[in-house]
């Protein structure tokens, strides 16, 4: 040992490698970066969410609709033509599940004007009456004008007899043209979609062997490893608090029904990916663990531009 020590000293020197004051220095950065209070991301990200979604639904196209500058729809659909319209399913009498293209999922859209000037004569030629207890509701409708005036229909059904009732003035109409009721049911069946649960498994199955296949490619690359999951209590404390933050937002998401919206659900997956990025790059940076979170969010944007084109 002795002489091994001796051979390492003549070849490095038995002199320290850094100087005193070279370690005071160095040891007093050290003390003072401890120091520093770490600056926290989610607060920023999570109010910055929550207040984007309450701006999109305040503003949302949905809302708007302006009824003073007609008594009825039927003298709307005669002085105005009609732009586009919405239909979607809903069984229940107490929401609206219509809107906008593009702003709410599981919904047709139907702008050509064939299809306009099929809804144009339902409602010309529907007639006010007392509602009865045979009527189910069947859809939700939504109609834009040209002028920029909106309304959202309750569409009903008794046998083939076609109703509506407009949400905002609360008048139920009949539409006694059997021709043009008939006419325009065929329109809507004939675009509806019927997606099984078998279909939807599949999908489910394949994008989840995509996102696995993924980290594990990205982990075979940069050599990052799976164990330990967690570098520190920190991280570990952080992970949780975000997955009970993600969980409780889920909750909300279904109680208020956010998740019909585009622009909800699109601002939940990328807030949702951004934490784990953020998480990941601020604990395990060294080790590139944060470069899995970005494979899988880069991952996730086609899948569900897919999910979308397929299924909606």
């Amino acid at each position: 040992m002795t002489f091994f020590k001796d051979k390492l000293d003549k070849e490095i020197g038995e002199a320290p490698r850094f100087s005193q004051q070279l370690q005071e220095r160095i040891l007093q950065n050290v003390y003072q970066q401890d120091k520093q209070p770490r600056r926290w991301q989610y607060p920023t990200i999570i109010i910055g969410a929550v207040v984007t979604i309450l701006f999109l639904i305040v503003i949302g196209p949905w809302k708007q609709v302006d009824t003073a500058k007609h008594a009825t729809i039927v003298e709307l659909a005669q002085h105005e033509n009609i732009k586009q319209f919405t239909i979607a399913y809903n069984w229940q009498e107490d929401s609206f599940k219509a809107g906008r293209t593009g702003w709410i999922l599981a919904q047709q859209a139907y702008k050509k004007d064939s299809e306009t000037k099929l809804i144009a004569n339902a409602l010309q030629k529907a007639v006010i009456s007392k509602k009865d207890n045979d009527y189910y509701v069947f859809r939700d409708v939504w109609v834009e004008f040209d002028n920029g005036q909106a309304v959202q229909l309750k569409m009903f059904l008794n046998n083939e007899q076609l109703a509506f009732s407009d949400q905002h003035t609360n008048i139920f109409y009949k539409v006694e043209d059997a021709d043009t009721a008939s006419a325009f049911m065929d329109l809507i069946r004939k675009d509806e979609k019927d997606i099984s649960f078998r279909e939807m498994f599949v999908f489910i199955i394949i994008a989840l062997f995509l996102v696995w296949l993924i980290e594990k490619v990205i982990r075979k690359m940069f050599s990052i490893p799976k164990e330990p999951k967690y570098i520190n209590a920190g991280h570990q404390r952080t992970t949780y608090i975000a997955k009970f933050i993600q969980v409780a937002t889920l909750i909300i998401f279904n109680i208020y029904g956010w998740f019909l919206y585009t622009a909800a659900i699109c601002v939940f997956l990328v807030v949702f990916m951004m934490s784990s990025i953020v998480i990941d790059y601020y604990y395990g940076r060294e080790e590139k663990r944060h470069y899995i979170s970005i494979g899988s969010f880069i991952a996730l944007v086609p899948i569900i531009i897919v999910f979308f084109i397929y299924f909606l």
